[in-house]
């Protein structure tokens, strides 16, 4: 019925933004956030190169990551602090330099 809908749209739209705006809150961080993204991409291909399809969402403490279906694999050098992502300026580049190098070697393989 067409008032159910409109409830349920109504419910949606005052809802939403509230949610939205926690968790913009408790990341701390403008979204998108471009350390995460850049190291979300080059994990990825990172796994794919190596024969398996995609990662486990989960950083461990030691700056290395997991993809699906096994292999254990390090984070760029200097990225991490006292085990964990920093995040920083420096860290970005790094991880931008990390994933503009996997990249180059994909167009390689594929080309």
């Amino acid at each position: 019925n067409i008032s159910n809908m409109l409830l349920v749209l109504f419910a949606v739209v005052l809802l939403l933004p509230a949610f939205q705006a926690e968790g913009e809150r408790f990341r701390g961080r403008p979204f998108p956030d471009p350390c995460y993204s850049t190291l979300f991409g080059g994990m990825d291909m990172t796994c794919t190169f190596h024969g398996h399809h995609g990662f486990k969402p989960n950083l461990e403490t030691s700056c290395h990551f997991t993809c699906n279906g096994g292999g254990k694999y390090p984070l760029p050098s200097g990225v991490c602090e006292k085990g964990r992502l920093k995040c920083d300026a420096d860290s970005i580049k790094k991880l931008k330099d990390w994933k503009k190098d996997l990249e180059r070697r994909k167009k390689m393989i594929c080309a």
